[in-house]
């Protein structure tokens, strides 16, 4: 299981850095849209829809992510962030309690607006503000990746006290912590490199830990939509991660919050 995940995790990642590296800004725009979309048909899914009327909620996200472009990254970013602050108070007060947010389809619904569109026109954003070297949107990615990987070994080795047992029984306060460190280290040289100021390159190790934190509300509100399911995986398109949302649930929650953490750099 372990190493189909690593293969399934080495091919999609190197397709997706390809994809981000030498696709125009429209290139990057259509694939991330689809990704974000075949996302959109899994949460259709979990809201209790079927197949037809999960595709037509991706169809209402595709027009979204369109009218989003109309709209300044930071005022989207902003809306998700509300919403985050929300799924962490489901996931850490409520656990796996339903809130009315799970008994209204139109809820679900707005929620998966709110988690999906806010991700594709802020990876939009990080792609124009340097669409021939997008460090900025690979550099979020690489973060993301950093703190998920680093938690699940640290997890693995460290864990003893459960982070959110009723939500998702195996991550730990252990493998959190490491992810945390990880991320907040591979900002710090992720800034170097970039050639930041001290002073830009301390706000990147705080960017770190404040990144990995909420990926993990990310992964964990995931969690809680299949436990409400009564589903393990949201899909069944990447063999050992399960479906799309598996895989970007925590490049959810974490985009928005970059996108308004670095708009000194240049992200419109």
């Amino acid at each position: 299981m372990l190493k189909e995940r690593l293969l399934t995790g080495l091919f999609a990642g190197t397709v997706v850095l390809a994809g981000l590296l030498f696709l125009n800004t429209m290139g990057t725009a259509l694939m991330l849209g689809a990704v974000t979309l075949v996302g959109a048909f899994e949460w259709g899914l979990l809201m209790g829809a079927d197949r037809k009327r999960a595709l037509a909620f991706a169809a209402l996200v595709a027009l979204a992510e369109a009218a989003s472009l109309f709209v300044p990254a930071r005022v989207v970013g902003a809306l998700a962030l509300v919403w985050w602050v929300w799924a962490a108070i489901e996931v850490f007060v409520f656990r796996d309690r339903p809130t009315f947010v799970w008994r209204h389809r139109t809820m679900l619904g707005l929620a998966g607006l709110l988690i999906l569109v806010p991700t594709w026109r802020g990876c939009v954003a990080l792609k124009l503000a340097n669409p021939t070297h997008p460090a900025l949107l690979i550099g979020v990615l690489v973060l993301v990746w950093t703190a998920d990987s680093a938690a699940y070994f640290g997890g693995r080795a460290l864990g003893r006290r459960k982070l959110a047992p009723l939500v998702s029984p195996g991550k730990s306060v252990e493998g959190a912590a490491v992810g945390m460190m990880a991320c907040s280290l591979a900002s710090v040289l992720g800034s170097i490199w970039l050639g930041y100021p001290v002073a830009t390159i301390a706000g990147a190790a705080l960017l770190g830990v404040a990144v990995a934190a909420i990926s993990v509300v990310g992964d964990l509100l995931e969690s809680k939509a299949k436990r409400l399911a009564g589903v393990k995986d949201s899909g069944h398109w990447l063999p050992g991660h399960g479906g799309i949302l598996d895989r970007i649930d925590a490049v959810t929650a974490a985009v928005p919050l970059f996108v308004l953490s670095v708009r000194y750099l240049g992200v419109r």
